[in-house]
């Protein structure tokens, strides 16, 4: 069977979360060499870290999740009756496509025959394909790697529209964090039925429908987030929190939202000769455009002296759309490679594609501990190419890259087959990007103009226009 090969890198934020991929030529890896047919088809799709639940102040933050519902608007593939033949066909070939292939061979320390010993008997007895999915999602989670995983035909469907930008959620247009108070509004999509209704970026929904927003008996396995989406038309009824005003209720009606809202790549000016580039996905196909399209509008508006770009959200995504970001700043060059137990990829940046006006200019890249697969090769690889500052905390440190595999019922697995490292041979995995200028902060706590590790690095840039 025909395979097409990409790699993948994660990361968490909704259904889907970050990854890293790497493309290349069908059939081909990017050595040049032929590979042997697989039971399953190779594909390029993006692949997720999940995020850490919950915080307090001295644990890691979630991402901000777009508040939408579980389902998609847009029609998704039904999950089709699979016979005892099919069921057991479509298992054996996942389970030997990781014992060929996984990364690790003593496979995380897990007994692998032991799993499928435990396990086939299962599949054979499954109902329903919701159970045999259930089982197949069970046995990837085992490997404990926090980036391979197990996908219903359902998922993958959601995963291709998103990165395609053509996913849509019902629910109220706002990305919220989970904090000790509640959930901290992060980001309001203008117009969006949350914007109607009044609510701003940093308020805190202290309740949903009256339920306390951190009971965590209250909910399903989504939490509050779930009980906020719904179906397009209906309400939800929040307590918000502003400040030290009292809490106060806010009625809410549900809309169609685009999730590609909340992955889209901006440019703005900070000041005169300073300007920030935001790239909050690189699981977007055409995020490499959008990167182009934004500083080019920039610059129209005059020179910039210093660029500051934001990954601190940014939890993976495509290899390729992200070496093709890094070549706007640099021609050519290779920032390390993704090497496993029989793959090599050097990661080499695209000649040609460079914007001229931003080649020699200062850049500072922040990252966060949300910062994680593709997003942790962009900083290392700015920070090696471009001399980039590096401002914030040390990232996720999880930099393992995807294969994926389609089935024949239209799921998918996507495996952990290779790790980034460095060109000197360094990995970062389990260790992350450390910073040049570690300043711990709540960051998305704050406005852009108190942002501390946002105007740490804008007094960065203006030393070093100063010298």
């Amino acid at each position: 069977m025909q395979r097409l090969r990409i790699i993948l890198i994660l990361i968490a934020t909704l259904a889907i979360t970050g990854c890293t991929f790497l493309q290349s030529e069908a059939n081909t890896d990017s050595t040049g060499y032929s590979r042997p047919a697989a039971p399953a088809t190779r594909i390029p799709l993006p692949s997720v870290t999940p995020a850490p639940t919950g915080e307090t102040a001295n644990t890691p933050v979630p991402p901000a999740t777009p508040v939408v519902p579980v389902a998609t608007i847009a029609p998704t593939p039904t999950l089709a009756p699979l016979s005892q033949e099919e069921r057991l066909r479509i298992f054996r070939q996942v389970w030997e496509t990781v014992r060929d292939n996984y990364l690790y061979e003593d496979y995380n320390g897990l007994d692998w025959q032991a799993v499928r010993a435990e396990l086939e008997p299962q599949v054979a007895a499954a109902t329903n394909p919701a159970d045999f999915y259930a089982i197949m999602r069970d046995m990837i989670a085992r490997l404990g790697d926090e980036h391979s995983r197990f996908e219903s035909p359902q998922e993958v469907a959601a995963q291709i529209a998103e990165a395609r930008g053509q996913l849509q959620y019902g629910g109220i247009g706002v990305s919220v964090r989970t904090i000790d108070e509640g959930g901290l509004i992060t980001r309001v999509v203008p117009g969006g039925p949350a914007d109607q209704a009044g609510i701003l970026p940093r308020d805190v929904i202290v309740a949903v429908n009256g339920i306390p927003f951190n009971d965590p008996e209250a909910f399903g396995p989504e939490g509050a987030i779930g009980a906020v989406r719904g179906i397009p038309g209906t309400s939800v009824l929040l307590t918000i929190k502003r400040g030290n005003e009292p809490p106060r209720e806010i009625e809410v009606m549900r809309a169609v939202i685009d999730i590609a809202i909340f992955n889209r790549i901006t440019a703005e000016r900070l000041s005169d000769d300073i300007a920030l580039l935001t790239i909050p996905s690189f699981y977007v196909d055409n995020a490499d455009t959008q990167a182009r399209d934004a500083l080019n509008t920039l610059l129209a508006g005059g020179p910039v002296r210093g660029l500051i770009i934001d990954v601190r959200d940014n939890s993976g995504g495509y290899i390729h759309v992200m070496r093709n970001i890094i070549a706007l700043f640099h021609d050519g060059g290779s920032i390390g490679a993704s090497v496993g137990r029989r793959d090599r990829e050097e990661q080499r940046i695209p000649r040609g594609q460079t914007i001229p006006a931003l080649t020699n200019i200062p850049l500072v890249v922040l990252i966060g501990e949300e910062t994680a697969s593709a997003a942790e090769m962009f900083a290392a690889g700015m920070r090696l190419l471009r001399q980039a500052t590096i401002v914030g905390v040390p990232s996720a440190g999880n930099t393992e890259n995807l294969y994926g595999y389609d089935f024949s019922d239209g799921s998918r697995l996507l495996l952990a087959e290779v790790a980034y490292q460095l060109p000197d041979g360094t990995l970062i995995e389990g260790v992350g990007v450390a910073p040049d200028v570690l300043l711990a902060a709540e960051w998305w706590r704050f406005p852009p103009a108190a942002d501390p590790q946002l105007q740490a690095a804008i007094q960065l840039l203006r030393e070093r226009s100063q010298t």
